[in-house]
């Protein structure tokens, strides 16, 4: 959480405490937003709202594909739902989730483990 909290210091802007809906501390630049979500001392997630490649579709699916490599290697990726609005990715290797609204490009990771239904 410190190198969280760090990270979002160096962007030179207020960095701001949110308390609801959910527990946050959140950056506003002038290109993007960006926000961390703390689960004790970690970072659980990681929210980003940035304009970079909405102009097409191509250009959308180029960039999911920049931040999945981010996160683990690409065929550890897997989309498991498109609701229309949010597509949600899953990499049970690197025990991590992104979820990508289609429409507002807004793309959240979430740290998670996949547990077996048996």
């Amino acid at each position: 959480m410190r190198e969280g909290l760090l990270l979002l210091e160096r962007l030179q802007v207020e960095v701001v405490e949110e308390l609801a809906p959910e527990h946050c501390f959140r950056a506003d630049t002038i290109s993007f937003s960006v926000a961390i979500y703390p689960e004790a001392d970690r970072v659980r997630s990681a929210w980003y709202d940035d304009l970079t490649a909405r102009e097409t579709d191509a250009a959308k699916y180029k960039k999911v594909l920049a931040y999945l490599a981010r996160y683990g290697a690409t065929e550890n990726w897997e989309m498991r739902v498109d609701n229309g609005w949010m597509r949600y990715w899953f990499n049970p290797s690197d025990e991590v989730a992104m979820v990508y609204g289609v429409h507002g490009d807004v793309i959240r990771f979430n740290q998670y483990r996949e547990v077996s239904a048996e």
